[in-house]
C-alpha cells in the first residue's frame, strides 16, 4: 500500500498520480509527497528525491504551464526507477514521459 500527499498541487495532479500508481505500482509500499514550489533558483521544472528506501519527494515548479502533466509523469517515472533500484536514465525517462503522456491522455 502507498501513502500519497499532495501539497499545494493543482487539481490535475491527483488524477495523474492516481492513474500512474494503479498502472505501474499497484502493490508497492511507499510514501510519496508531491509538492509545488518555486524552483526558479534551481533552474529545473521538477525533481524526484528518494529520501529513504520507501519515501519519495517530488517537487514541481509552480510556474509550469501546459507541460505540467508531462513534468509530473517524468518525475513519477524517476520514482519508479528509484523504487525498482534501476539506474536513473534521463534519455529513457524523456522517451517514457511521451509514452506515459499519450497513454494517460487516451484514458482520460
Amino acid at each position: 500500500m502507498h501513502s500519497i500527499e499532495l501539497e499545494g498541487c493543482r487539481e490535475t495532479a491527483e488524477p495523474v498520480v492516481t492513474w500512474f500508481m494503479k498502472e505501474y505500482l499497484p502493490d508497492a509500499f511507499f510514501f510519496l509527497v508531491v509538492e509545488e514550489k518555486d524552483l526558479s533558483e534551481e533552474c529545473v521544472d521538477g525533481w524526484c528525491v528518494r529520501e529513504t528506501q520507501n519515501e519519495f519527494l517530488i517537487q514541481l515548479h509552480k510556474g509550469l504551464g501546459d507541460n505540467y502533466i508531462s513534468v509530473l509523469l517524468h518525475e513519477l517515472h524517476h520514482m519508479w526507477q528509484y523504487y525498482h533500484d534501476l539506474p536513473r536514465d534521463e534519455e529513457e525517462t524523456l522517451r517514457e514521459e511521451l509514452r506515459l503522456l499519450n497513454k494517460y491522455n487516451q484514458n482520460h
